[in-house]
């Protein structure tokens, strides 16, 4: 059961670390544009991930994603440290929680991933940079690797639950 542990605990450290850079990459990507207008002539215009829905959805998830991260990451070096849970509630919010916010993580990536994708398939990227897009689709990849090491830590959190809880009875 100890490898299990400590498997978990670099899963969390991991997932910590790729939300932890998501929302890095999110909050400092722009881009500046030069825009042809008929009227003013060339007008700078700056493109943040904020004028766009699904890149905001990507940061509350990530950004929701990190915290529950912090969280269940020092969970997890008291589990290894103890070798054993701080309470009997904890392994039920532990199993349920991290389904549910490995799903909502997921959502964020598959969100970034969608409107990069879409933003790349306009005539002569129309809207913004290739550089932009690059930040954001590299935003979603780590997103995505912090999906997947939640849901793999939830798996393991899960097998710990059943082996120590239910078949003690």
């Amino acid at each position: 059961m100890g490898c299990l542990v400590i498997v978990n605990l670099l899963l969390r450290v991991v997932s910590f670390g790729c939300l932890a850079t998501c929302v890095t990459i999110l909050t400092t990507s722009s881009s500046d544009m030069s825009v042809a207008s008929v009227f003013h002539g060339d007008v700078e215009v700056k493109y943040r991930f904020t004028d766009f829905y699904a890149y905001r959805y990507m940061l509350a998830c990530s950004g929701a994603g990190f915290v529950y991260s912090l969280l269940q990451t020092a969970i997890a070096i008291i589990q290894a440290k103890t070798g054993d849970c701080i309470c009997d509630k904890l392994i039920h919010f532990d199993v349920y929680a991290d389904k549910i916010m490995s799903m909502i993580v997921g959502t964020g990536a598959a969100a970034g991933f969608g409107l990069t994708v879409d933003l790349n398939r306009l005539p002569n990227r129309a809207m913004v940079t290739v550089d932009f897009l690059n930040k954001e689709s590299a935003a979603a990849s780590f997103c995505l690797a912090g999906f997947v090491c939640n849901m793999i830590s939830s798996f393991i959190s899960f097998k710990i639950f059943k082996d120590d809880y239910l078949y003690d009875c």
